[in-house]
């Protein structure tokens, strides 16, 4: 692979062209729209893209691929900080801090941090895609069943922390959820389980209907309990602004967060919603205020949104670089470069040159004119604060309804995401977190096929598998993370202790 400043500055002249602004503006605007519907998800968004692109130049068609990706990220913030409502997985732990934040009138501010958090993870995603590839594609290359694995564990030590008020609880919901996650056939064996002869579950529980479900129903019926007025009052809708100390204040949690989204990026079957997890507990555990998790926390949105979109450019890096697509977005770039002739891999760097800098290029500014985009669509939607709830309710029901169908048009995902509400909305009622659902039914699955090809590899010598070092690092990680949150109380009850001793 052949690094050229001489065609970046080509690929940043490409871009510059009217024409192919204009794909990237309009790339983003359908984009954060499509990520903004629940249910529909940015890969989606690409998968329409793709037939679109026989007719386009291939810098053109992976322009606009780009830019839709990049959106349907980004899009998933605005019902989640507005309605509570995630419009997509990656955006759920946004939605636990966005919805307290709308109900205290910082709506504004708060679609304000998502969107500059989501811009720098954007930029530092494609930067990191333009610079850094082919060190980033050797550290790709070593991520194998071990460290897939010892990142699902990883990303289920975050139950512990989702809700430190009552770990037991979240513990047995996360465990639950992980049972359900076995529902389907067999990822090695491809044998039928738990599907009780529902041809419909052969294939699993699908997880949006699920998150769909448990995040918008439960919204509904709290506005069916009490449907006079509005959601919040038109005096409460706060102006899209931010202040500067929001930012200087998580200057740290931005690199961090950014860092953590591109590395989850690059690791194969990851994604943005593993990252938004991720990042969001890494940012409640370095919080001087980690009371504030759950109760309107700029650092959560800040952190899970730059994570999020840190992730995009990540998830092309082994595609561009190895020709090898790490995840679902990057199979159809892979799809839509083949049509064209496109091969990925080393060879791309040099035969296509042109093609390949102008995309990576193209993401560059595609991240910045997000911001943009993305104030326009905050600037519109915050309106819908001032619709009455007995008109929102029932257009929350069929949005959700309509985009829990397009996922795979299937009636029986539609039954699911009722179910799941009114599961979701008994377990709020009752004091259970319905986060853990989420990170389970995402992990579960990974988790499952990592366990059993590990499994194959070492034919039980399990401690092989710590003579790789990500493997070795990912553990120390994970022990911490295990061992923190109980750390953690174990001190609040010393202190509380001597607080007693030295009243009495």
């Amino acid at each position: 692979m052949v690094f050229d400043i001489n065609h970046i500055i080509g690929g940043f002249f490409n871009v510059l062209q009217p024409y192919n602004m204009l794909i990237c503006i309009a790339g983003l605007f359908i984009g954060v729209l499509i990520g903004a519907l629940p249910g529909l998800t940015a890969t989606m968004g690409v998968a329409v893209c793709v037939p679109f692109s026989y007719v386009m130049e291939p810098e053109q068609a992976l322009l606009l691929m780009s830019a839709v990706f990049c959106g349907g990220v980004y899009g998933g913030l605005i019902p989640a900080i507005l309605l509570g409502i995630p419009g997509t997985p990656a955006s759920a732990p946004t939605a636990f801090e966005g919805r307290a934040l709308t109900q205290a009138g910082e709506s504004g501010r708060a679609l304000m941090a998502g969107t500059v958090g989501a811009t720098f993870g954007g930029i530092m995603t494609a930067l990191s895609l333009l610079l850094f590839s082919p060190p980033l594609a050797m550290v790709a290359m070593k991520v194998g069943p071990p460290e897939q694995m010892m990142l699902a564990i990883f990303g289920l030590s975050v139950v512990c922390m989702l809700s430190p008020d009552n770990i037991r609880k979240s513990l047995l919901v996360g465990f639950l959820c992980l049972l359900f996650a076995t529902v389907g056939q067999d990822p090695v064996m491809g044998y039928p389980r738990f599907t009780f002869n529902i041809y419909q579950l052969t294939g699993g529980i699908s997880v949006i209907p699920v998150l769909v479900g448990v995040f918008s129903i439960p919204e509904v019926l709290k506005m069916i309990e009490n449907p006079s007025g509005k959601l919040v009052e038109a005096s409460k809708v706060s102006k899209l602004a931010l202040h500067v100390k929001d930012i200087t204040d998580n200057a740290f949690n931005l690199f961090r967060s950014g860092l953590i989204g591109v590395a989850i990026g690059i690791m194969p079957a990851a994604g943005p919603d593993i990252a938004a997890f991720l990042s969001y507990n890494e940012a409640k555990k370095a919080s001087k205020e980690p009371e504030k998790f759950g109760k309107g926390s700029y650092e959560g949105i800040i952190s899970a949104e730059t994570a999020a979109n840190g992730c995009t450019g990540g998830d092309l890096v082994p595609l561009l670089t190895l020709g090898i697509p790490g995840s679902a977005p990057a199979a159809l770039f892979l799809g839509a470069m083949i049509i064209h002739g496109l091969r990925p891999g080393p060879m791309l760097f040099t035969e296509n040159a042109n093609v390949v800098y102008t995309m990576m290029v193209g993401f560059v500014i595609i991240n910045i004119l997000m911001f943009f985009v993305g104030w326009l669509y905050c600037r519109w939607s915050s309106n819908v604060l001032r619709i009455p709830k007995t008109i929102l309710a029932p257009v929350i029901v069929v949005l959700a309804a309509v985009g829990t169908f397009a996922t795979n048009q299937n009636m029986f995902d539609v039954v699911t995401m009722f179910v799941a509400g009114i599961i979701g909305y008994g377990m709020e009622k009752h004091g259970y977190s319905v986060a853990p659902v989420a990170l389970a039914l995402l992990l579960g699955p990974m988790l499952e096929e990592a366990l059993t090809l590990t499994n194959t590899m070492y034919a039980g010598h399990y401690l092989m598998m710590f003579t790789r070092p990500i493997t070795v690092i990912l553990f120390a990680i994970t022990v911490f993370s295990f061992v923190y949150p109980l750390f953690k109380i174990f001190r609040e009850k010393m202190k509380s202790n001597k607080a007693a001793k030295a009243q009495s």
